[in-house]
């Protein structure tokens, strides 16, 4: 099962049970419904259902989660994690960027060596694959425009589930892409653009989705913010992937952006 602690996983499930979240709940001010409906995406409303279903995962009402982490050994975060190399952005990412502390994960941002880029960032995959179920993180974002903070799935049949990529300061976007069919330069893509009240960099939230055969259902601190229907068209197994990157797409890069980080405290996976 991957679990780093006997610890991690009491501290997880008292404060479900509670409804104690990893910090005040941040409060949704605009959501924009972004790109066109697919047939194997559609875009609706969420509803009193998928609050009852999250809700009963965060009160630990499924059992034990089928992995947690919360990222302070670095023996497993080898064994489970896999880090990556890449120099295809605004930043390169090299597993020494890619940091287990006693506090959690940092996906540090650094001068890049050896790299196209002059910045790198970090980037990991789960080795472990996982069906339909709950995944959550706790996240606070790196507190500088352009950087990309994002917690995303892969599916073996190659769709793409990102359960959030947070912008400075209060920007979440929510995506499904169908990494099947590239319409020019980017995959096609149905999701949402998100805005909050709180600033994302300033304190750790909940970030999270609810993955079923028939659905994908976002959520932010336990409140479930949008969800599209999928109707069985998502059937692969998928990974987990934390990653950071300096892009145009994410804001304005600072000059210097060495020094600054995204931050994951704790991640657990719960099987439907």
């Amino acid at each position: 099962m991957g679990v780093n602690s006997v610890a991690l996983r009491f501290i997880l499930l008292v404060a479900a049970v509670l409804g104690v979240p990893a910090s005040h709940a941040a409060s949704l001010q605009k959501l924009s419904w972004g790109n066109p409906d697919q047939p194997w995406g559609t875009r609706r409303p969420v509803t009193g259902a998928d609050r009852t279903a999250i809700a009963r995962y965060r009160a630990g009402q499924h059992g034990k989660p089928a992995f947690a982490t919360d990222f302070t050994a670095a023996a497993a975060l080898s064994s489970e994690w896999l880090m990556q190399s890449d120099d295809d952005l605004k930043s390169c990412r090299r597993p020494e960027n890619v940091v287990a502390t006693s506090s959690g994960l940092q996906l540090q941002t650094r001068v890049a060596t050896g790299c196209r880029a002059q910045w790198s960032t970090g980037f990991i995959i789960s080795r472990q694959h996982f069906g339909y179920g709950f995944f959550e993180a706790t996240i606070k974002a790196g507190d500088i425009d352009g950087l990309n903070n994002a917690f995303w799935l892969v599916t073996e049949d190659h769709f793409e589930i990102d359960v959030c990529e947070l912008h400075y300061p209060n920007i979440d976007r929510m995506t499904l892409h169908d990494n099947n069919r590239i319409d020019g330069k980017f995959p096609i893509a149905v999701g949402f653009d998100s805005r909050f009240a709180e600033n994302f960099a300033e304190e750790f939230h909940d970030f999270g989705v609810l993955w079923t055969p028939t659905d994908i259902v976002f959520e932010v601190d336990g409140e479930p913010v949008a969800a599209i229907r999928t109707n069985g068209s998502i059937k692969g197994p998928t990974d987990i992937r934390l990653s950071s990157a300096l892009m145009d797409y994410a804001g304005k890069i600072p000059a210097n952006p060495a020094g600054h980080a995204m931050y994951v405290r704790s991640l657990r996976v719960y099987s439907l």
